[in-house]
């Protein structure tokens, strides 16, 4: 007896811990699929970001506008910490099995870091330097003026003043205190995103606060012995003059930068700050960005000369600004010292001389300088020009000993070549044929339309032809090198072959919606991307096309940006079938970012799958359904005060695809709820499959249907029927997430029959505007990049089609069939269903 109730409460026990474990694993469960959610609408969030950032890139690349070279590089860091999340959260999703994308990660996270903005905290080197050990290639030391100074003396042994340079090593020591580095480096970013009004102002600020800054002790120190040293006695006076990396080279910077002379030792320190402060004056700021120079290029030297009493003074051209070419040299002369900073104007007088030919010159009216002392001139113009290899404005004084100085030289700017033909502006009258969509990269472009329906066309796409789809696609690369102009009826300016056109420089229209339809083969047309129209024929010629701006294509800041975006912004894993869609294969963030945005999908795909087996706790969805349907919601799927002890009601459903879904599904036009009307063919294809083939409950027929939603995604499993339809979609208002991958397979007739089922789903999804890949009785089909309105459309359509595909292969009785019913179904004829 005792024995008997022992068993009896033993099997009470261990139901009671099955039950409870059965519990526990279907809260896990719940667990397990609400973090996978996460990580994949992470992954879409900061794919999207990164498309964005890539965008930015390319942009500024094209040389076509002003940019902080900081910012940009700072953004770039961030992309670099978001595609590590990308990793990561995929890594989430299926523990191991990408683990080598770290590598690829870590690989071109070093090229990328090598590019960035150098730490000039970390600098070291003297704060004080000779200009007697000056150099050329002192530049970034002692800035380009200083720099050609010391070049000019110690090279080619011409005479200069005695005096130092203070380094830009002292300059970074200085802006370190308190908050200055700070402060100066968030003008750039502040110049770009609010424009020189409010930047001014800024600007203005930290002036005042480095003239009233204390000098490091060191420096100061370093500046009192230098000056006894080298300039002379407390009695002494110098100029104090600007050297910035960047002055005096192509950009010239002439007149921004402060300078002051005769400055006595007690006013050294002020002047130097004064100095160092007028490099951050909203005039330079604005010129290095229009000029592309990067924070780096802000870095400051100062130029410590004696002065000299000067008897002439002037300004020498090594050539003539109108006529290059030709041998002349431009000889300014001044008596006294040329001073441009003084209120009364001296009287200067131009010489316009010939090499060799000097003593043609004679005897100056105003400034009596002899054939000699102009041949001087000539020939140290000369001599500069010569080493330096391109014209040269000459600084120089001569004193009233008859000594020559040479102040200062630096190439010569704003010379004239020989003209060009000047590109007309493109105006016309005629009528647009179409106007819209958005510039993914802007240009004009003339040509034969040629429309992509598959990769064949692409095969056969002709030079000079205009690229007209349905959708953008990077496979498009592999004609971008001969192609005139891009058009798609859909696509983003951000989505990756926007990016591809703007680095092939291809102009290019997307999201023009109609066009598909509207421009046939073989239509020539003209495409200005620019303002987004599209006209009938060739209306203008390609040579008038307006010139495009190369101001900032040379530039440091571009060549800069260049070489980290190697690594950042080329797409090379296009196409997801090729072996070296791998990580491998990865040699840049858009290639890990396309890697992991493809397969992110594949392991939500099957998703609905896994948790069937499971069995998470989910709600039973009520109403007249064809299939029992449990739903886990994940975030937002259902309305907060729906009651759910009962299960949920179809009405407390928020989620978009799934309302969408449900809407096709419960389509009253389908008689879902009776035998289906089939041949005797079906019938007897079926029953021979179901004798020879593994028996149902094997294949997982007529299981629970599951779908897993949140306000914007939906995973729809089901196996009905003998077949397994998968459906996963993400459905929101950023048109870079959003996408629909459907999966069909299987069915209870013969092989034949279930192919041509597969035609029929074949021939509707493509025409739904779906890419689609069969193979047997597998289906696979894609829509991507779309609208929210559309991509709901296209689930109602979805929705339909699952429940009309049932049991069709028992339908298929010709290859004509599939032809039939996929024409029934797009015309909305779904008694024939």
């Amino acid at each position: 007896m005792k024995k008997k109730a022992f068993s009896k409460l033993k099997s009470i026990f261990t139901g009671v811990t099955r039950s409870a474990r059965k519990e526990e694993k279907s809260r896990l469960t719940s667990q397990r699929v609400q973090m996978m959610y996460e990580n994949f609408r992470e992954i879409l969030t900061l794919n999207d970001s990164t498309l964005q950032l890539i965008s930015e890139v390319e942009d500024r690349l094209s040389g076509k506008v002003a940019f902080s070279f900081n910012l940009i590089a700072e953004r770039i860091h961030r992309a670099v910490m978001d595609v590590f999340m990308m990793v990561k959260s995929l890594d989430q999703l299926a523990p191991g099995k990408y683990s080598d994308l770290y590598d690829s990660l870590r690989r071109i996270k070093k090229i990328v870091e090598s590019g960035m903005p150098i730490q000039r905290e970390s600098l070291t080197g003297s704060m004080i330097m000779p200009l007697s050990h000056i150099k050329a290639d002192d530049t970034l030391l002692v800035g380009a003026k200083m720099a050609n100074l010391g070049e000019v003396k110690n090279v080619l042994g011409m005479v200069v003043p005695e005096g130092f340079a203070i380094t830009t090593v002292a300059f970074n020591r200085f802006l370190n205190q308190g908050e200055l580095r700070n402060k100066t480096e968030k003008l750039e970013e502040l110049l770009e995103t609010s424009g020189p009004r409010v930047t001014a102002s800024a600007c203005r600020e930290i002036q005042q606060i480095m003239i009233s800054s204390l000098m490091p002790p060191e420096l100061e120190k370093g500046m009192e012995k230098a000056f006894s040293e080298i300039i002379g006695g407390d009695d002494a006076l110098v100029a104090v003059r600007s050297s910035g990396v960047a002055e005096d080279k192509a950009a010239s910077h002439a007149g921004l930068f402060y300078t002051e002379l005769n400055v006595g030792k007690g006013w050294l320190f002020e002047s130097y700050r004064w100095v160092l402060a007028s490099a951050f004056g909203i005039g330079p700021m604005q010129y290095r960005m229009k000029y592309g120079l990067t924070s780096e290029d802000a870095q400051m030297a100062v130029g410590i000369l004696k002065m000299i009493e000067p008897q002439f003074s002037g300004v020498i051209f090594s050539r003539s600004f109108e006529n290059p070419a030709e041998d002349k040299i431009i000889i300014s002369i001044t008596i006294g010292l040329t001073n441009p900073a003084q209120t009364i104007k001296k009287r200067t007088e131009e010489l316009v001389v010939t090499p060799g030919k000097e003593n043609e010159i004679g005897h100056s009216l105003l400034t009596p300088l002899t054939p000699q002392q102009i041949r001087n001139l000539c020939q140290a113009a000369r001599n500069i020009e010569r080493h330096f290899g391109t014209a040269q404005d000459i600084e120089y004084v001569i004193d009233t000993t008859g000594q020559l100085y040479i102040m200062q030289c630096r190439p010569m700017g704003g010379l004239k070549s020989e003209e060009t033909k000047k590109p007309q502006q493109f105006e016309t009258e005629i009528e647009p044929i179409i106007v819209g969509g958005s510039t993914a990269c802007a240009g004009i472009g003339v040509g034969a339309v040629y429309q992509i329906q598959n990769d064949g066309d692409l095969e056969r796409f002709p030079e000079g032809g205009i690229l007209v789809a349905k959708h953008s696609s990077p496979k498009y690369a592999q004609v971008m090198g001969h192609c005139a102009a891009i058009i798609t009826d859909e696509g983003s300016p951000i989505g990756h072959m926007g990016i591809l056109a703007r680095e092939f420089g291809i102009p290019t229209i997307v999201g023009l919606h109609g066009a598909f339809n509207t421009l046939y083969n073989g239509r020539t047309i003209t495409v200005d991307a620019s303002s987004l129209k599209i006209y009938d024929g060739r209306i203008i010629d390609i040579d008038n096309l307006p010139a495009k701006p190369t101001v900032l294509r040379s530039s440091p800041a571009i060549r800069k940006l260049h070489q980290i975006a190697e690594s950042v912004t080329p797409l090379h894993l296009i196409d997801t079938a090729s072996t070296e869609f791998a990580p491998l294969f990865c040699k840049s963030l858009h290639d890990i970012t396309r890697y992991v945005h493809e397969k992110v999908f594949e392991e939500m795909f099957y998703l609905g799958d896994r948790v069937a087996l499971n069995q998470p706790d989910t709600l039973r969805l009520k109403g007249k359904l064809p299939y029992e349907l449990l739903i886990l919601n994940v975030g937002g799927g259902i309305i907060d005060e729906a009651n759910l002890s009962q299960g949920l009601d179809i009405n407390d459903v928020l989620s978009i695809p799934m309302k969408a879904f449900l809407n096709g599904l419960l389509d009253q036009r389908i008689i879902w709820d009776k035998p289906r009307a089939i041949s005797a063919k079906g019938f007897v294809s079926v029953m021979g499959e179901g004798l020879a083939g593994p028996p149902p409950e094997a294949k997982g027929v007529g299981r629970i249907s599951f779908a897993i939603i949140s306000d914007k995604y939906m995973n729809f499993s089901t196996k009905a029927g003998y077949h397994f339809n998968t459906v996963d979609t993400y459905c929101g208002k950023s048109i870079n997430k959003n996408y629909i991958h459907f999966r069909f397979e299987g069915g209870a007739a013969n092989e034949t029959r279930r192919q041509r089922r597969c035609k029929f789903l074949s021939a509707v999804l493509e025409a739904l505007n779906f890419k689609v890949q069969c193979r047997d009785d597998i289906l696979v089909g894609r829509l991507e990049k779309y609208e929210r309105d559309y991509i709901a459309s296209r689930l109602i359509e979805l929705g339909r089609l699952t429940l009309c595909a049932r049991q069709m292969d028992m339908l298929m009785d010709s290859d004509k069939s599939p032809e039939i019913f996929a024409k029934a179904f797009l015309e909305g004829r779904m008694e024939n269903f």
